[in-house]
């Protein structure tokens, strides 16, 4: 039952904080820290998503908590920015204080929290982490890792599709969940090669090693969260 909990509020925080914020919420806090509205309102929908999720009315104080940690955690950030490895800072963060609040809960957790079984609200997870998250996680490695394509490489004129790579890399990453989850690893290697093989075919060999990497760390993702679920649950 804890662990059910503990992947609920993972859930809640992985929905209010990925998918319930947009850039331009973001910049907006960046750029104006704690006189931003968009922190508030942030914090307001992180303290909804966990205290909904937790299917428990008295959880509502515990909520609140998680959101006025994360509101300070968030404002600390934004006068941060500027600093490597900042998101992942803030993410551990916000994830040993959902950790630290699911196990000091004292009001004790019904035999039956809700209806979902453990194993769906993993699967659920692993499919949402595969998504926006996901991108957001190797957009920020690239970042720290200071690894630029140049101008010349990565322009307008290529003939790209706007946003073509961030729907590629998410349905990259499905299937190969998919695939990890059913044991067809050979699946998921076949796809590794056709795509770094189209990507080489193109000739810009600086593009084509920027890409590179962001389908390494993409399949990367995939195949951890496939790999962790199937070990705690013992799917063959």
């Amino acid at each position: 039952t804890m662990v059910r909990f503990l992947l609920l509020q993972i859930l809640a925080h992985t929905i209010s904080d990925f998918y319930l914020q947009n850039d331009k919420s973001c910049a907006d806090k960046a750029k104006n820290g704690l006189k931003s509205p968009k922190l508030y309102v942030h914090a307001l929908i992180t303290f909804v998503c966990a205290w909904l999720l937790s299917f428990l009315f008295n959880f509502w104080w515990v909520a609140l908590i998680i959101a006025a940690t994360h509101l300070l955690v968030d404002a600390t950030k934004c006068y941060a920015a500027n600093c490597k490895g900042i998101f992942f800072i803030d993410q551990i963060i916000h994830v040993v204080v959902i950790v630290a609040a699911c196990y000091l809960w004292k009001g004790g957790l019904p035999e039956c929290l809700c209806c979902w079984d453990e194993k769906y609200i993993a699967l659920l997870l692993g499919v949402l982490v595969c998504i926006k998250p996901s991108n957001i996680i190797i957009k920020e490695i690239i970042k720290d890792a200071n690894i630029k394509v140049n101008k010349g490489s990565a322009d307008d004129n290529t003939g790209d599709l706007p946003n073509a790579g961030k729907l590629i890399g998410v349905v990259e990453r499905l299937l190969s969940l998919v695939f990890v989850l059913l044991g067809q690893y050979e699946a998921v290697g076949f796809i590794i090669a056709a795509k770094s093989l189209l990507r080489f075919a193109e000739g810009d060999k600086a593009k084509s090693e920027y890409v590179l990497i962001g389908t390494l760390l993409s399949f990367s993702m995939a195949i951890f969260v496939g790999v962790a679920i199937k070990l705690y649950y013992g799917i063959q």
